[in-house]
């Protein structure tokens, strides 16, 4: 889990706690969180909408993954 906590730490605004936090509710790799729904992350504590968008955003650039409109937190007002 060490491991999965330090690739985690890769994005911008998680630190040790966050990434514990992620890891335990299965986001444990950059690509499950590219290819969160927002309704997964945003029951996890300290994840605030701007973070929110931010990590994700980052975790798709880092897998290459494009933006999807699919995706519920895409198309929300509240994470601007």
């Amino acid at each position: 889990m060490k491991n999965q906590m330090k690739d985690l730490q890769k994005l911008k605004g998680i630190g040790k706690i966050l990434s514990r936090r992620l890891a335990e509710a299965s986001y444990n790799t950059i690509a499950k969180v590219a290819a969160a729904e927002k309704k997964g992350l945003e029951n996890i504590a300290g994840m605030n909408p701007q973070k929110l968008r931010s990590i994700v955003t980052q975790a798709r650039s880092m897998t290459g993954e494009a933006e999807k409109n699919q995706h519920t937190w895409s198309n929300s007002r509240c994470d601007r």
